[in-house]
């Protein structure tokens, strides 16, 4: 009786220690599948247009859509919280009010990603989107990048007895790069002073200026690059001394042609020899 109560014992035990690590195996195998996935590489979006940064996690038949928790959050500042099925905005950012949602009805196939409206440059920085389920919280993070294109640059010039001083202006984000290149390609940018500053909304305007004294006639190319955006803006501009003083543009497809002539008659240019 006693061997057979101690065999009893012993297959009880094996039981019960078979569950337990049959159990923690099932556990285990569930924390492991259940992982929140973001896009790796950093997101850019364009500056007043939406953007959607991607966030999505496992589902089964028996998910429950009121049990799960979704946020949010751009460093300590909330972004976007849903649970109990629904929206919970008590506590978001004020600055997100109105330009943030989640589609609800994609929710229950495992998608939380964020859409974002009207993205302005201070909305760039590390966007962390957290889950919680039964299996418990995860959290990823994802990267977001803000760009603008720069406009049609903006052509002032004046002339003086000396010759003509050229500007250009143009705004937008983040840095350009910006060249003054001849007709063969040589690159005369130092011959050159371009000014970058950033208004209040972080905005850059570049200011780029030309100065060619005495009687002219030759072509310089202004290049400014957005890397972000794949932006460059390339403008042929013509000096061309003559006896008149028009200025005549010409607008292409992708570029444009300032013909500038310049009062350039011998007696101002002895003035400045």
């Amino acid at each position: 009786m006693i061997a057979v109560h101690s065999w009893n014992m012993a297959m009880n035990w094996k039981s019960c220690l078979t569950f337990v690590v049959s159990f923690l195996v099932f556990k285990l195998s569930h924390l492991t599948e259940f992982e929140t996935t973001v896009p790796s590489e950093t997101q850019l979006a364009i500056l007043g247009q939406h953007i959607v940064l991607d966030c999505s996690f496992p589902v089964d038949k028996q998910w429950d859509q009121t049990r799960c928790q979704i946020e949010w959050m751009l460093d300590k500042e909330v972004v976007h919280s849903f649970y109990y099925g629904q929206d919970h905005l008590n506590d978001q950012s004020s600055r997100y009010v109105n330009r943030t949602s989640l589609h609800h009805s994609d929710i229950q196939k495992g998608d939380a990603s964020l859409r974002l409206e009207r993205a302005t440059l201070e909305d760039e920085g590390n966007y962390t989107c957290t889950v919680h389920t039964e299996m418990g919280p995860k959290r990823t993070s994802v990267s977001l990048k803000l760009a603008a294109f720069y406009h049609e640059p903006r052509l002032k010039f004046s002339t003086s007895a000396c010759g003509v001083e050229l500007l250009l202006t143009t705004e937008g984000y983040p840095r350009p790069s910006v060249q003054w290149l001849t007709v063969s390609g040589e690159d005369v940018t130092d011959d050159t002073v371009t000014h970058l500053s950033q208004d209040t909304r972080g905005l850059y305007t570049v200011s780029s200026t030309v100065s060619l004294q005495g009687a002219v006639n030759k072509t310089l190319t202004f290049v400014l690059k957005n890397e972000e955006v794949g932006q460059e803006i390339r403008r042929n501009i013509t000096f061309i001394s003559g006896n008149s003083a028009d200025v005549s543009p010409g607008v292409y497809q992708e570029r444009w042609w300032f013909v500038i002539t310049i009062l350039a008659v011998m007696v101002k240019y002895f003035l400045c020899n």
